[in-house]
């Protein structure tokens, strides 16, 4: 821990702009201090400051050196408070954003047992089809699901998304079953505006630019729209398997690919992943795998 002292004084002292007001912030000598960060330039064997009677500034060097060694603390409190939080019992409003027709399908379903198994956590739950930004929105947690998250964020794949062309069996008794991807230009199509898909459509090797009769913007107009008989509809797998279990829809083209994504935990890189995001996900996983839905 000598390093990380001499580091932190050395840090300190850029900051404030003196030993006195340094030594101040650390709860320390000055004469401490000093000598700290003068024992760190010489095990370095670089002059990391300029010191004058008015002020202290960094050299060059020390510039450098200070951009590294603030990540560095930084990266340090981090790794503390987590260690911290993971001693603490999970407690607090945890705000939740997550796909419409998701929501209602398999986070709402599997609330009464995480709420049984930690009392002491209230969810404020967002659901919509847009993707909000987490910070600004002071989201702590969100559901996507995407074929690939953002890079900026945190990411933890929580389980398979799998899109199904799918149709009535009623529509397909009147207008045929497609048997190639571009059969479907001749049927009446549901787009989803959200998503690519929306005007092309991936099936197998296939690119295919489509004009939807019918687009709509929510998940569960998708479904409702689908099961209508309105025509072919491309849906996630996790939103219509009840209804293809019933006989309600059927899948077409299903020796051919079609996009398949991850449905993804994520929150922001400068948020802690506290006891209660930890606690939800790690249920969730377990919730959803028990509803069918695999990594």
């Amino acid at each position: 821990m000598e390093a990380f002292t001499g580091i932190e004084a050395f840090a300190r002292v850029v900051e404030t702009g003196s030993f006195t007001a340094a030594a101040q912030a650390l709860q320390s000598a000055k004469s401490s201090v000093s000598e700290t960060v003068r024992t760190l330039e010489e095990r370095m064997g670089v002059r990391l400051l300029d010191r004058t009677t008015r002020r202290v500034r960094p050299t060059e060097a020390g510039t450098a050196f200070y951009h590294h060694c603030r990540r560095l603390l930084d990266d340090l409190a981090l790794a503390r408070s987590e260690a911290q939080a993971a001693q603490k019992e999970p407690a607090g409003r945890l705000r939740i954003a997550a796909p419409d027709g998701f929501a209602e399908r398999y986070i709402v379903p599997g609330l009464p047992a995480f709420l049984a198994a930690y009392p002491t956590i209230e969810i404020e739950l967002i659901a919509g089809s847009g993707a909000l930004r987490l910070v600004d929105e002071g989201i702590d947690l969100a559901i996507r699901i995407v074929e690939k998250p953002e890079p900026s964020l945190v990411v933890r794949r929580i389980a398979t998304s799998r899109v199904f062309i799918v149709a009535t069996p009623g529509y397909l008794a009147q207008h045929g079953t497609p048997r190639k991807p571009r059969d479907i230009l001749g049927h009446r199509l549901i787009g989803f505006a959200p998503l690519a898909w929306r005007d092309t459509w991936r099936i197998g090797t296939e690119t295919i630019a489509v004009r939807p009769r019918l687009l709509v913007n929510s998940s569960e107009s998708l479904r409702t729209a689908a099961l209508s008989g309105l025509g072919l509809a491309a849906v996630p797998e996790w939103l219509i398997a009840d209804a293809l279990a019933a006989g309600l829809l059927t899948r077409v083209l299903a020796i051919h690919e079609t996009p398949t994504g991850g449905i993804y935990a994520v929150y922001p890189t400068n948020r802690l992943l506290t006891p209660k995001i930890r606690a939800f996900v790690d249920h969730t996983v377990r919730d959803l795998r028990g509803r069918g839905l695999s990594r």
